[in-house]
């Protein structure tokens, strides 16, 4: 009763508001968006061919539709569990997606309130509403279809999976369906492919910048192209410093520190170790001018100011 008074009330607030919504996604921003691949085509088709009475046969046998879903976008065998997976990459996420990730419901009211403001005073969309746990619907249900009912049941389906399963479950699952761009599904190929390395030993700059490319995979391929990754990355930890997530000094380290990818390695150790000599010059003169001062660098400043943009 309390799941179903929670939907109830959350349908009459939105009303209107989830039609005129009804088109915004997280891609829907002003970030190139990356084309379906095939896999994601197939699994749309398949979708958008479902009968209502299967749709809502679905809603009775939610954790089964889960389970063939996940087992549909990434194989049994590479589905990483919550406690296999690096702390940095989860805090990068939902700093990234959904910092209030662990304090609202399926929904969050507040989050389309201000993108709406936002979209609105911008006068284009610029900030989506989605919160994790709808986007991981959309992701295991992915539809091309953008109507009413399927904006509705996506509220439905991201109130069910919020009944069944904890945030933490949520959060790995998402990150065990997320397109990483380079043909990579899920963290567990991302981790492999990028870097050679497994979910749980991501280092805080690899997750930052697994973490920024979700909202255009392919845009931010790190391999095809590795600055504009990197200025990704950079909005990634400044989002994490300035949510006291991590200092200043750890955002710096993080984005100048070896990515290690296993492929175009050279042309990112390369600019990587560029603008790292050139810091450390510019550091170096900055620390000769103030030899006799006593105040700290600027990378022990508060969390709110990341050095790298200022």
């Amino acid at each position: 009763m309390k799941l179903l008074f929670k939907l109830l009330l959350t349908l009459i607030v939105l009303g209107l508001g989830l039609y005129w919504f009804a088109g915004y996604t997280p891609e829907d921003t002003n970030t190139p968006r990356s084309p379906h691949t095939q896999r994601e085509e197939s699994l749309e088709s398949t979708e958008d061919q479902l009968s209502r009475t299967e749709r809502i046969n679905r809603l009775f046998h939610f954790k089964e539709a889960v389970q063939t879903a996940l087992h549909n976008r990434v194989p049994q065998n590479q589905q990483v569990k919550g406690d296999q997976i690096s702390t940095h990459l989860k805090e990068a996420l939902v700093a990234t997606e959904d910092k209030r990730f662990y304090d609202h419901g399926a929904i969050d009211v507040f989050g389309i309130g201000r993108a709406f403001y936002t979209n609105v005073t911008a006068g284009k969309t610029v900030e989506g509403g989605s919160t994790i746990t709808q986007q991981l619907v959309k992701n295991l249900f992915l539809s091309s279809k953008r109507i009413m009912s399927r904006k509705v049941e996506e509220v439905i389906l991201a109130y069910l999976m919020e009944y069944y399963y904890t945030k933490d479950e949520i959060l790995a699952m998402y990150l065990n369906t997320i397109y990483y761009g380079n043909d990579y599904y899920g963290i567990y190929q991302a981790s492999n492919g990028y870097f050679d390395t497994t979910p749980a030993h991501l280092t805080l700059g690899q997750s930052a910048l697994l973490a920024g490319l979700p909202q255009a995979p392919s845009y931010y391929n790190p391999i095809k192209n590795y600055k504009v990754a990197k200025e990704r990355q950079r909005t990634v930890l400044t989002l994490m410093a300035q949510q006291g997530i991590i200092s200043n000094r750890e955002a710096d380290k993080a984005y100048y520190s070896n990515l290690q990818l296993t492929s175009g390695e050279t042309d990112s150790t390369d600019y990587s170790n560029t603008e790292l000599e050139s810091k450390t010059t510019t550091d170096s003169n900055s620390t000769s001018r103030t030899s006799k001062s006593s105040h700290p660098s600027s990378h022990s400043s508060s969390p709110d100011k990341f050095s790298l943009d200022e």
